[in-house]
């Protein structure tokens, strides 16, 4: 079965939801300018920014760890409507207000919020799909999700100099207009046949939510050695526009927005036939070829220092975003039991994500006494001890003849890699 085709079988509140992550992202205008923001319009120095930008980090996770505990109790959909209004609402205010330190408060309120929807949104997908079709599932919506991001952070250019305030009514306003596929063509999911369980690891349990995880040392260990593979992705941010200024004082900035630009134009463009090469692999294998690409990538530039490498190592780590994006999700949805997908969906993102929100401060500790490029050294050999780490996983889960495990594709005639 062709990719596509495969596209065309999901259930169509998947297709809602994806539309809806599009034209969110369209709208993502505030975000990716949030730094000039607060160093330009309200003239913060670097470390008092960096400080609002980890606090507003931090508000997310409070709303996250709620989020989850009410979307298995409440419902996914009730949440998922009232935490985004609320969020659309702040950035919304902040459009009417004079440009004064105000404006923080409503910006990490509304971190808050968007931490409380996520645990709810990702529930729904887990509930909507199985193992055979969660990988189609997860890159759709990765797909859709990019493709309005390679259109908002451009409008939002025009928009930011004379036009600011513009940023936060637009956020908002596509905000709400997202909401408007949920609300019509996705339904409550929380105890429907939809969110039947597939696999022995997805039947429901009794119990608290740190027991249920203790049992699935698996699923554990995976979740905390995703932390790596993140820290790794983080120097994308941190580390790799201060080596393009290092090298290239003149050009560097220039060639630092063009991988960012050339990242989002390879992932809208390759997602689809990187997915179609990877689809007879188990979720598990795919992650550990992330690692490696991630090591490969930015592991190259500790001996390659041109334009061309450049641009060379973005399409190797973006080809590692892709799998990781589409394969890491399928993985602990297929061992979450079906009782609990909001609140796994709330504490596992957390222990994974930690890697790349200590990523620009560990990073930062390690190079004070050390050249930039080591770096490079330090990725590619992290890199490639997760990738060897989730090849033992993989071998122990399959030992161990779980069921939750296997290629995620519907009349996949190709043997289990």
């Amino acid at each position: 079965m062709s990719v596509f085709r495969e596209y065309r079988s999901l259930p169509g509140p998947i297709w809602a939801m994806a539309v809806a992550r599009m034209v969110n992202a369209v709208g993502s205008f505030v975000y990716p300018f949030l730094t000039l923001l607060l160093t330009d319009k309200l003239e913060f120095d670097k470390g008092t920014a960096g400080r609002i930008l980890m606090i507003a980090t931090v508000m997310f996770v409070p709303g996250s760890l709620i989020g989850g505990w009410l979307a298995d109790r409440v419902g996914r959909k009730r949440l998922l409507i009232t935490a985004q209004i609320i969020g659309a609402l702040c950035l919304g205010i902040i459009g009417f207000m004079p440009f004064t330190p105000l404006i923080i408060w409503p910006i990490l309120i509304q971190n808050f919020f968007f931490g409380l929807m996520m645990p709810a949104s990702s529930a729904i997908t887990y509930d909507l799909t199985g193992p055979e079709n969660r990988k189609t599932a997860f890159s759709l919506l990765y797909l859709s999700m990019n493709l309005g991001f390679a259109v908002g952070p451009f409008l939002a250019g025009f928009l930011y100099e004379s036009h600011a305030r513009w940023l936060f009514i637009g956020d908002a306003g596509t905000t709400l207009l997202s909401l408007v596929f949920i609300i019509i063509l996705v339904p409550e999911t929380l105890g429907s046949a939809s969110g039947k369980p597939s696999s022995n690891l997805e039947q429901p349990e009794q119990g608290s939510t740190v027991r249920l995880l203790l049992k699935r040392p698996i699923l554990l260990s995976f979740v905390a050695l995703m932390a790596v593979p993140w820290f790794i992705y983080g120097q994308h941010s941190f580390t790799l526009p201060i080596f393009s200024k290092e090298l290239f004082p003149e050009t560097g900035a220039l060639l630092y927005g063009k991988m960012m630009s050339l990242n989002a134009v390879f992932v809208v463009l390759c997602t689809v036939p990187i997915i179609g090469l990877t689809r007879r692999f188990r979720p598990i294998t795919n992650v550990a070829f992330n690692a490696i690409l991630y090591a490969l990538g930015f592991g190259m530039l500790a001996f390659f220092h041109s334009p061309a490498a450049f641009y060379l190592s973005v399409l190797i780590w973006t080809s590692g975003e892709i799998l990781g994006a589409t394969n890491v999700e399928v993985f602990t949805a297929n061992h979450t039991p079906s009782s609990h997908r909001g609140r796994f969906a709330s504490i596992l993102p957390l222990i994974s994500g930690s890697g790349r929100a200590l990523s620009p401060w560990l990073t930062g500790v390690f190079l004070l006494t050390r050249p930039t490029y080591y770096a490079w050294y330090l990725s590619l050999a992290l890199g490639l001890s997760a990738a060897a780490g989730f090849l033992i996983l993989r071998f122990i889960d399959k030992r161990r003849g779980t069921d939750a495990e296997k290629p995620a594709l519907l009349n996949n005639k190709f043997p289990q890699n």
